[in-house]
């Protein structure tokens, strides 16, 4: 073997083991990391640590809303359910395309609750001059506000119609609120004090005065 040929073959030699020892090296680095991505995080002074990179997930939201008669304005709810294990819904207004969107209410509550603290748009939401809406909590409570979202009385944005009825002093206790008598009137049903059916009512917006009627719905 000519000394040419000699160094011909060593120069192949050191390049194969170049490359397998590199390529051994590729597989660890891939083999340690398969299945997640990672990212350094230092925090001051400490020793950086190494976590995996989990893609949030997409939550997802429920939408309804609830236009006026005549097609002019709608409310808007949005309930979205959050990787916590809570809901959060917002509550707009907005005219009868989706535009000039006038925040109203949002409240977080645990999605195990739902059942009761929940909350839906009713059909019947707005009020026949499209001065007002109320928005229904499924334990049967009614919020209500004024559709450009400003203060429905000085200091306060909504009305919440049980706390304001149950406190009015009534022998009767707040059961649920049906819908609208007149621009202003909201319809309340009760029960009585041994858990029957009780009196109607008519709970007068904005001035929460609570008017008992002759017959029930």
């Amino acid at each position: 073997m000519t000394t040419k040929h000699k160094i011909v073959i060593d120069v192949f030699i050191c390049i194969s083991a170049i490359i397998l020892v590199s390529g051994y090296s590729v597989w660890r680095v891939n083999h340690s990391n398969s299945g997640q991505l990672s990212k350094v995080i230092v925090a001051g002074n400490t020793i950086r640590t190494t976590v995996p990179i989990v893609p949030d997930p997409v939550s997802r939201i429920d939408t309804a809303s609830q236009p006026t008669p005549d097609g002019t304005k709608k409310i808007v709810m949005e309930a979205t359910h959050n990787n916590n294990g809570t809901l959060t819904y917002i509550f707009t207004s907005t005219d009868g395309s989706g535009n000039n969107v006038q925040p109203l209410f949002d409240a977080v509550v645990q999605a195990s609750a739902s059942a009761s603290e929940g909350m839906n748009v009713p059909f019947n939401a707005w009020s026949p001059d499209n001065k007002y809406v109320f928005i229904q909590k499924n334990d049967g409570n009614a919020l209500v506000f004024k559709a450009t979202g400003e203060e429905i009385i000085p200091g306060q944005y909504y009305l919440d119609v049980k706390d304001v009825f149950n406190a009015s002093g009534k022998k009767d206790t707040y059961h649920e609120t049906t819908g609208w008598a007149s621009p202003t009137l909201l319809i309340v049903n009760t029960f009585a004090p041994d858990n029957t059916k009780g009196s109607s009512y008519w709970f007068e917006v904005p001035s929460k005065a609570i008017i008992q009627l002759s017959s029930s719905f």
